[in-house]
């Protein structure tokens, strides 16, 4: 009875698996059942087995990505540098969309019509910007933020990070030098947000 268990385990993760490898390769448009059991070697009719619909396996596709994203915006909180692990959060942050450019998009655009994600998956996300709201709580708490909502002050933050990066992913931005423009946004970002901004940052 184990063995069976086992064994639908190990289907289920190689559907996944060959699912994460045709978005990719494909991107999010590129995902078809048919595709994704052929990759995997097993029937079409085994996906509907086990994850449902193509919206079980997209939200399961989702759910490895917010997971894989929180743990790399996870930083050890740092009450004498709060804003350098914000820093350090939000360069992983930008980090992990370059090395995972599909799920990104499968994350984020809505690239699929019709597709709407499970309420598990929009907990996993949450759970994922929380960590730069715990951030910048302790950076309020240590009076190295002004004080306000610290999940206002979040979204303020993630919306320039992010609306900077997914430019960058498009090719969409007139800099040669993404690296130095994301850090110089950053700082731009939180002197404005700080209690004391350092007149002679950049």
């Amino acid at each position: 009875m184990s063995r069976g268990r086992t064994s639908a385990l190990v289907v289920r993760e190689a559907l996944l698996r060959a699912a994460r490898e045709l978005l990719d390769e494909r991107g999010p448009s590129g995902l078809a059942i048919r595709d994704i059991a052929a990759r995997a070697a097993v029937a079409p009719m085994g996906v509907y087995n086990r994850f449902g619909s193509k919206d079980g396996i997209l939200n399961a596709l989702l759910e490895q990505g917010f997971a894989e994203l929180a743990a790399a915006v996870t930083v050890r909180p740092d009450a004498a540098d709060p804003l350098g692990a914000i820093t350090a959060g939000v360069g992983n942050y930008r980090a992990f969309a370059l090395a995972n450019p599909a799920m990104y998009r499968l994350m984020f655009d809505r690239s699929i019509a019709g597709f709407e994600p499970s309420a598990e998956v929009r907990m996993m996300a949450h759970a994922a910007f929380e960590r730069l709201i715990d951030a910048v709580r302790l950076a309020i708490a240590t009076g190295h933020l002004r004080p306000g909502d610290p999940e206002e002050i979040a979204q303020r933050i993630w919306a320039g990070c992010h609306g900077a990066t997914s430019l960058e992913l498009r090719g969409i931005a007139f800099v040669t030098d993404y690296d130095a423009h994301y850090a110089a946004l950053v700082r731009t970002l939180l002197r404005g947000l700080a209690t004391h901004p350092d007149p002679e940052s950049e």
